[in-house]
């Protein structure tokens, strides 16, 4: 088909057209932004009933538990927490005790029993063990009676008999 307007027409009916484009454009954005404004709108209505129903929820709850309730509740388990916590405070930690027991123990010798008792309020350690010779076990005794851990440190008088190759048995109570 042969176009027969003159130029000044056509270029007239292409900036007619390229109007209609930005029109079509701009409304299409337009509708984008409104429906988009709305659904935030709608959101917004329905997380505020949401809110308010939970609210009333909460405020009912509350009347149906009285406070005085809820304070007996907290008593409650803060005694138990409190019995928990003296428990943990009775605890004896008996690693600490050996190391420094080890430590204390003479080159050569060594341990070959260990029991712990706690009777009456008394906290009392017995080891038996193996010292090469009686001043071994007698820097012993006085290392661990010079410890302000141990209160008292007993040694039988039978483990003074040999002078050497010396199977001991000693008892330690704990401050």
């Amino acid at each position: 088909m042969i176009n027969l307007l003159p130029a000044q027409e056509k270029k007239e009916i292409l900036i007619e057209q390229r109007l209609k484009l930005v029109l079509i454009f701009e409304i299409g954005l337009l509708l984008f932004l409104v429906s988009s404004l709305l659904t935030l709108f709608s959101t917004q209505i329905y997380l505020q009933g949401e809110i308010n129903s939970n609210e009333i929820v909460i405020a009912q709850r509350e009347k149906e538990v009285p406070a005085t309730l809820m304070q007996q509740e907290i008593k409650e388990l803060n005694g138990e927490l409190e019995q928990v916590e003296s428990f943990y405070e009775r605890q004896i930690y008996l690693a600490d005790v050996l190391k420094d027991v080890f430590q204390k123990l003479p080159t050569g010798s060594y341990l070959t029993s260990f029991s712990f008792v706690r009777d009456l309020g008394q906290k009392k350690i017995n080891l038996v063990g193996f010292v090469p010779s009686r001043e071994k076990l007698l820097d012993f005794k006085r290392s661990l009676e010079a410890d302000s851990r141990f209160d008292r440190v007993d040694l039988p008088p039978g483990n003074w008999v040999s002078a050497t190759n010396i199977d001991f048995y000693l008892s330690l109570e704990l401050k």
